[in-house]
Order: C-alpha cells, then structure tokens, then sequence
C-alpha cells in the first residue's frame, strides 16, 4: 500500500494495488505542460472517494485530475451542494468531464445506511448490472460519506465489478486522514 500526502490538504490517496493509477496532470506548478499532461488514467481505474469533509476546490480538482467517465454516487442523501457548491454546478462540472452521474442509492431506493440493501453485497450487483449494460467504460468515481460503508465497499466491490471493467482493474482509496 502506498500513502501519498498532499502537504497542503488533510486528505490522502491510498492506493490497494502493486500498480498505481495517475492523475491526468502531473506537471510542477508553473510548468506549462499540465495542459496536456499524460497519460490520463486507464479505462480501469477506479476510485473510492470519501467526500464527508471534501470542499469544491478539491472535489473540482480530483474531477479534473482523473477524468472520471462515471461518477457512482453512494450515499443516501447525494448532496452535491457540498462538494461542487450547488447541484447545477456539479452537473456542469460532470459534463466537462464527460461523467455519468448515477444516484445509486436514490435509484435503489436506498434510504439508510441501516438498511440490509445498503450493504456492498447487494448494491455492488446493481453497478455490476448497470456498468454492464453501457458501452461507457471508465475511469470510475465512487462517492462516499460513511467511512464504514467506504471499507466494506473497499472489501467487496472488487470482486463484484472486476469480471465487467476487466482483469486489470485497479482500485484506489482518496480519503482523509
């Protein structure tokens, strides 16, 4: 496992597998380059990304860093106010980037994390059926506010979308310290 800290944030990213997904921009501050920075990460990467303390500036970033083509939205209240200031901006924020947005707890009918279907288990087949009916494939955001349920996910979801995003999936943790 590798921790790789932003000096400037109280988040990490920590990444689960040998092999490491890259942002799109790796260039230094001021180096021009980082406007076509490469490459941008595989169809394959996806990431686990806890939002509960996340502002806009660093939710637009890791947008904009990893070029998501999903953006898998598990919690049971999708407040995109708090993490893109407000639900048309993260809308907007979703198309530059070319994301689907998927409310997957809304569309589940998911109301509480209490609930027996808010277990990994289950909704992982639901991703699973949903990833595999679209010719869209990643990079891949999945957006968390409960650490707990983030860990199961962490535990079981790769076992549940591996066979439909491929044999070189890799995962990656962006959280909080």
């Amino acid at each position: 496992m590798t921790v790789s800290r932003d000096p400037g944030s109280h988040l990490r990213l920590v990444f689960t597998t040998p092999e490491e997904p890259r942002p799109a921009k790796q260039a230094a501050k001021g180096d021009r380059s980082d406007q076509l920075a490469l490459p941008y990460p595989e169809e394959t990467a996806v990431f686990f990304v806890f939002v509960e303390a996340m502002d806009r500036n660093r939710f637009s970033g890791i947008v904009g860093d990893y070029a998501p083509r999903w953006v898998i939205d598990v919690r049971t209240v999708p407040r995109l106010d708090t993490i893109a200031g407000s639900r048309p901006s993260a809308f907007h924020l979703f198309r530059k980037s070319k994301a689907s947005y998927v409310d997957l707890f809304g569309r589940l009918g998911i109301r509480s994390y209490r609930s027996a279907d808010a277990n990994p288990a289950v909704w992982g087949i639901a991703v699973s059926e949903i990833l595999r009916s679209s010719e869209r494939k990643g990079p891949y955001l999945f957006l968390f506010d409960d650490e707990t349920l983030l860990q199961a996910a962490d535990r079981l979801l790769p076992r549940l979308i591996k066979p439909v995003i491929g044999k070189r999936a890799r995962f990656a943790r962006i959280g909080h310290s």
